[in-house]
């Protein structure tokens, strides 16, 4: 299991898309603290009784989700978004979803490593740095721009590079990661 988080070896690019794969199920527990503690949230807003939702028709659950989703837009708007997330998201929830993301960012980043090394083994350490930074800048670049053409050039050049690493042929025979 160890040899799977670490940085060192190479691999194919079969084994680099099926650990991309894998990198989601690693995420699942993220995905589910997420869900906990946007659904905690938001059932603080509600003004029911967990008990009393049994018989409740789909309508009144409507009804008082909306009314939530109105209660928080107003307090938010009220506040500030940056007060409101400081009074409703506890320490605990921040801590557990920075944990819950560690595993997956250490097995993203050992695939990449993997695979880069695979490909510019003589180099890995610089090609895995310009390949770090380069897809850095394309993510913050597209998300930050506010135009939907910048965004999708950015997610083309990004795409393509995934591509790059997953079909070119490796030098190396055997991989050893």
């Amino acid at each position: 299991m160890k040899r799977f988080f670490t940085f060192n070896g190479t691999i194919s690019g079969s084994t680099f898309i099926l650990r991309s794969l894998f990198t989601i199920v690693l995420s699942i527990p993220f995905i589910v603290i997420v869900f906990a503690m946007l659904g905690t949230i938001v059932f603080s807003y509600m003004d029911i009784d967990l008990a009393a939702a049994d018989g409740m028709s789909m309508e009144e659950s409507n009804a008082l989700g909306e009314d939530a989703g109105l209660k928080i837009a107003e307090e938010m708007m009220e506040i500030g978004p940056m007060a409101w997330f400081s009074q409703n998201i506890s320490a605990f929830w921040i801590i557990a979803t920075i944990l819950s993301l560690v595993p997956v960012m250490w097995f993203a980043l050992a695939t990449y490593y993997k695979r880069v090394s695979a490909l510019f083994y003589s180099n890995r350490v610089k090609a895995f740095i310009a390949f770090f930074i380069a897809e850095l800048t394309l993510d913050i670049v597209g998300l930050s721009s506010g135009n939907d053409t910048v965004y999708w050039i950015c997610a083309l050049i990004g795409l393509g590079i995934f591509g790059y690493l997953l079909f070119t042929d490796s030098p190396i025979g055997e991989h050893d990661g």
